[in-house]
């Protein structure tokens, strides 16, 4: 018969060590249910703080952001025909006619920026109010107010709004900075989608410095689901400050698959200043055409930059070129913002007012150069395009690379492919023309778009003979500015 044996005190360390041991033992799983229990507590405090910060976010811009109404009135001449004449008609076809009238109601979003005494003003798009008869605003609670178009900026996109509120105080929003913002960065975007007033979505920054369908094209791109009747509501971060105005959608189905395109807030102030003040808005001019900063741009013009615009051409009575701008240079940056690519550039001096001084860092030659430019007032696409004879020197060109030579199916080994001759200006009345490889400058050989505008650049007053070829020929070509009046 076997021995029942008790080891339940017993313990291959000694009793001291075993109970050493145990006392660990508790410690780690006490330890262990602590930093479980601080994390959930933690998790749970952080989802409460990011839900009151979106509650917080809805009461300041709720009501500052109201839904536009729009009304067309159409006119048109219609027969007036009874039951006789609908069964009868006139043989000699002299039916009598009458004009009436026909409404067509249209809705988007605004947000109420500036306030005068009991006026206030909503900045909405351009393309939500377009030409319509009668506008009107309504406020978050629900109160309706006729509004008064005050102008349009239809380069942005953006239009200015009054209405009268006497008996009301009405909030206006505050403003935030849209040059600090970065990808990821949470925002929210108010408006009325499809006439649901006052309606609340979040998402990131999804992109900066977005291309668009506008003139002046620089957008921040959001995921925040925005449908149609969000244009010209708000884009706010979570402060509640404005960051941009929201505008339009790429989407196939006609609702939000999150690609959202806002107007940046401080391009929106400048617009808004100017025509509270003017009824109108005046565009910066520099006076030169621009180009991405592409890899082989850059790379032909002996620089290293993925950031800033290339000037290809300059009008030789513009600010640009007073101010030492040269075809060639690459803007880096405009007083403390800095320039990406293209349409940043435009933007950029759009937003600069007309007869101030701006301080320009471009790059030439490996060296950044700081200039100062006295910016004009943009005239119209027409009166510019009348003075092509002094855009200098009026080319588009590009370097000579494997996809270049298959593309336009030329063999060449050394130079520079003209893709483009711009009407009226001085290279088409010396007679490049597309397609055209230039050589030599001046007798010197030409190998990349640093040799051409060096040489192009050293004397502004004379002309250059260009060697091109052309199917195989060898020309020669005088290059030249026109003189300033």
């Amino acid at each position: 018969m076997g021995k029942l044996i008790d080891n339940r005190n017993k313990c291959p360390l000694g009793r001291e060590k075993c109970m050493t041991s145990k006392r660990r033992r508790w410690m780690s799983t006490f330890l262990l249910l602590s930093i479980s229990l601080i994390f959930t507590a933690c998790t749970g405090i952080t989802s409460l703080t990011v839900q009151q910060s979106y509650r917080s976010v809805a009461a300041k811009t709720l009501p500052v952001v109201v839904q536009v109404n729009t009304v067309d009135i159409l006119s048109q001449e219609v027969p007036e025909v009874d039951g006789w004449d609908f069964f009868f008609p006139d043989p000699d076809g002299e039916t009598p006619s009458e004009e009436r009238q026909f409404r067509t109601q249209g809705l988007g979003s605004g947000v109420i920026v500036e306030r005068e005494d009991h006026l206030y003003y909503v900045i909405t798009n351009n393309h939500v109010v377009g030409e319509a008869d009668e506008v009107s605003v309504t406020l978050h609670d629900g109160r309706i107010f006729p509004a008064e178009l005050i102008g349009k900026d239809e380069r942005r996109d953006l239009a200015l709004l009054s209405f009268s509120a006497p008996e009301s105080e009405l909030p206006t929003v505050r403003y935030g900075d849209s040059d600090t913002l970065r990808q990821g960065d949470l925002v929210v975007a108010v408006g009325n989608p499809f006439g649901y007033s006052g309606t609340v979505t979040s998402g990131v920054i999804s992109g900066l410095h977005r291309s668009g369908p506008t003139d002046i094209s620089d957008f921040i791109q959001t995921d925040a689901a925005i449908n149609q009747g969000n244009s010209g509501g708000a884009l706010v971060d979570l402060q509640g400050r404005l960051v941009g105005i929201n505008t339009w959608i790429t989407t196939p189905t006609g609702g939000s698959i999150g690609l959202g395109f806002a107007i940046p807030v401080n391009s929106v102030r400048v617009v808004i200043r100017q025509l509270i003040d003017n009824g109108e808005v005046a565009y910066g001019w520099l006076g030169v055409s621009i180009a991405d900063a592409l890899p082989d741009l850059v790379a032909s013009l002996g620089e290293e930059t993925s950031a800033g615009a290339i000037v290809t051409n300059v009008y030789l009575d513009s600010p640009a070129f007073a101010a030492g701008i040269r075809p060639g240079d690459i803007i880096l940056q405009i007083g403390r913002k800095s320039i990406n690519n293209a349409d940043n550039l435009i933007q950029a001096v759009s937003d600069l007012l007309v007869s101030s001084e701006n301080s320009f860092i471009i790059l030439r030659d490996g060296e950044e150069i700081e200039l100062t430019v006295t910016i004009a007032e943009r005239n119209s696409d027409d009166a510019i395009r009348s003075r092509s004879e002094l855009f200098w020197p009026g080319l588009r060109l590009y370097p000579l690379t494997d996809y270049i030579l298959q593309d336009l199916e030329i063999s060449a080994e050394n130079g520079i492919v003209v893709l483009g001759v711009d009407r009226g200006t001085p290279a088409e009345n010396a007679g490049f023309e597309s397609g055209d490889i230039i050589t030599a400058l001046d007798g010197e050989r030409i190998l990349s778009l640093d040799d051409f505008y060096r040489g192009l650049n050293r004397d502004d007053s004379t002309a250059s003979d260009v060697t091109v070829v052309r199917e195989g020929e060898e020309l020669k070509l005088t290059l030249g500015p026109a003189v300033v009046d």
